[in-house]
């Protein structure tokens, strides 16, 4: 027996029951939180305004942030266009990658605004703490790009 499982802004999948079975044991994908609900639909494109309208963060994390930002249209572009078009599992796959590159970021981010706070706004003594957040701008960065040649398979 089939199921419609409808995904925003996409055309519904048809998933059989033993799609669903996969599930089980998973863990969840991260949830991201109400601070990336908005202005936009896209809680990347959300998070990205954050730290660029931040005023706390230099260019080199800014062209960091842009290259996420495009990994993940780039993935989506990808994933929406493929023929034959992506298996449930795959899309799950997909779906886990992209989840985990955004808490990634996230948590660095909020990670690197907390430090910018203590040290009373002062950017210069943010060396370290830029170099993390780039890490792992970089590192969400690569499981996009790497979600695609693995959803390929």
């Amino acid at each position: 027996m089939a199921t419609e499982f409808f995904a925003p802004a996409e055309e519904a999948l048809i998933v059989t029951r033993e799609g669903w079975e996969s599930l089980k044991g998973k863990p969840m994908n991260w949830e991201a939180p109400d601070r990336l609900r908005s202005p936009t639909a896209s809680t990347t494109v959300n998070l990205a305004v954050q730290m660029m309208g931040s005023n706390i963060i230099g260019n080199e994390l800014i062209e960091a942030v842009a290259g996420f930002v495009s990994a993940k249209a780039r993935v989506e572009l990808w994933a929406g266009s493929r023929q034959p078009p992506l298996t449930f599992e795959q899309n799950l796959a997909v779906g886990r990658a992209a989840s985990d590159a955004l808490r990634i970021v996230y948590e660095s981010w909020i990670a690197y605004e907390l430090a910018y706070s203590s040290a009373g706004g002062r950017i210069l003594q943010m060396g370290d703490e830029a170099s993390s957040l780039k890490e792992a701008i970089l590192r969400a960065t690569a499981i996009l790009v790497r979600a695609r040649g693995e959803g390929a398979g």
